[in-house]
């Protein structure tokens, strides 16, 4: 991402692609950029070393502090919406209060500028990537270093790290367009797949119910079936570079490149059950007979003649138990 960056907060209407309302001057070109999980809070990072915090509503600003010396490549939100962390050419991670700007935590220092910094789930981990350097793993709460694995990641500007909701599990983006499935636990990786672009692979975002996941490759986007790491729906087309990424808890995709930040709802590009199997599953139940107590998993398919219809199947326990038996 060129430094030449507008350094505006945007925001783009689906039906027209009409901007709507006024830009906001974000001070200097925008780098990167997070969503806390209830999409109540956007936070930016710049290259003039200062972090802001945006009302995700009415896009006023919440607060502004300088975090860094030097450029802010990656950031994160807390998913209790209370800390900030950042990472920066300066070679430190830091965790800040979101309501306060406070520092919070001593600076964790490491060997190159830091390009990837993200909050577990649950938020007792860390994971964060210096620009040449594996993936380290860090407690939240304590700022000690618990684990390190060789998934190099090279980007210079990057959001190449994402959890699994489990908060036991990684995917990565690496310079070679691969996106890699890590167990932190066993520090081992379970599987690897080649994105849709080699040209600049730039960053990934994973969706809040874990079921797929959107990867930038220069000025384009596309995602992927986290359980099949199969291309999903179309790639949307930007004309300009996608440096970072985020996605809300209703989904909508939040980018941010040359033209400062932009949002875009993923309605119209993905089919809905990856964005509603969670509310799917709640309203079956409510309504199966017999009452199922507990569910094994989902599963939804498509009716071949029918694109915009969807059939919803739930696995009870009961009946995966009674198959391992019979066998």
């Amino acid at each position: 991402m060129s430094g030449s960056s507008e350094g505006k907060i945007r925001r783009w209407r689906i039906q027209d692609g009409k901007e709507v309302g006024a830009p906001m001057d974000a001070g200097s070109a925008v780098l990167n950029i997070a969503v806390s999980r209830d999409g109540k809070v956007i936070v930016s990072g710049a290259e003039s070393g200062l972090v802001m915090v945006l009302d995700a509503e009415s896009h006023s600003k919440v607060i502004e502090f300088k975090a860094h010396r030097d450029w802010v490549r990656a950031i994160d939100v807390s998913p209790d919406a209370t800390k900030i962390a950042t990472g920066s050419d300066d070679f430190t991670v830091c965790i800040w209060s979101l309501l306060t700007g406070e520092r919070l935590l001593r600076p964790w220092t490491h060997k190159h500028w830091v390009v990837a910094a993200k909050f577990s789930p649950d938020g007792h981990l860390i994971a964060t990537v210096a620009l040449i350097g594996s993936i380290q793993v860090y407690d939240s709460q304590s700022g000690n270093l618990l684990i390190e694995f060789p998934v190099k990641v090279y980007s210079t500007f990057n959001q190449s790290l994402a959890w699994a909701s489990d908060s036991k599990q990684l995917f990565a983006l690496s310079p070679d367009g691969y996106i890699h499935h890590v167990d932190v636990l066993a520090k081992t990786t379970l599987s690897k797949w080649h994105i849709h672009s080699s040209d600049k692979p730039m960053s990934i975002a994973i969706a809040s119910n874990g079921t797929f996941i959107a990867a930038s490759a220069h000025s384009s986007v596309s995602f992927w079936d986290t359980r099949t790491r199969e291309q999903i729906g179309t790639v949307i087309e930007y004309t300009h570079s996608v440096g970072s990424m985020a996605m809300s808890s209703n989904y909508d995709l939040v980018t941010g490149g040359e033209k400062g930040i932009t949002l875009r709802a993923l309605c119209d590009i993905l089919p809905p059950h990856y964005y509603s199997v969670i509310e799917l599953q709640t309203a079956l139940l409510a309504i199966a007979d017999p009452p199922l107590q507990e569910v094994h998993h989902t599963e939804v398919e498509k009716v071949e003649d029918n694109p915009s219809t969807f059939i919803c199947t739930l696995i009870p326990v009961s009946d995966i138990h009674d198959h391992q038996t019979k066998e």
